[in-house]
């Protein structure tokens, strides 16, 4: 199973960005970590991606789904977040416990704009930075590959 994961796209969704992505192939899903909301849809019809799972941000002023989903990928409990409701740009810490109450294996986030891909025990924790706004060097997104023993990841740099 593969999934592409972005975030932070605040309404730039540029056809460099679809060519290079495009360049890895098909996804089976596309989540978006939120800012900005309505970019999912543009992204998943460029790349003829069906499923989308998608959280609001603290950009996303007028939507009003819930900013917490937890969806259920190749038996992996996957939580979906942007992050400043956790406070991530300060540390994990609130997220790390939210993860664990619920049993997650899998956190998806971003509002950091950072790139990140960190195992806490046994629950993974990845942002892959923001495909506009980095807050370093060139923007980016990720992949997720979901095999039934592992999950590899990549974040992938945009060289537009």
């Amino acid at each position: 199973m593969k999934v592409l994961v972005i975030s932070d796209s605040h309404g730039a969704v540029f056809e460099s960005h679809i060519n290079e992505i495009k360049t890895h192939g098909d996804y089976d899903i596309l989540i978006h970590c939120g800012d900005k909301y309505n970019d999912a849809q543009k992204f998943a019809d460029k790349l003829n991606i069906n499923t989308v799972y998608q959280v609001p941000g603290n950009c996303d002023y007028n939507v009003i789904e819930k900013g917490i989903i937890f969806k259920e990928i190749m038996g992996r409990n996957v939580l979906i977040t942007h992050g400043h409701i956790h406070n991530v740009k300060y540390n994990l810490d609130a997220l790390k416990k939210f993860a664990e109450e619920n049993n997650a294996d899998v956190v998806l986030f971003g509002h950091t704009h950072d790139q990140l891909t960190e195992y806490m025990d046994k629950t993974l924790f990845f942002n892959p930075g923001s495909t506009i706004f980095p807050r370093k060097g060139n923007g980016s997104y990720g992949i997720l590959e979901f095999t039934d023993n592992d999950i590899k990841c990549s974040v992938m740099t945009l060289e537009n």
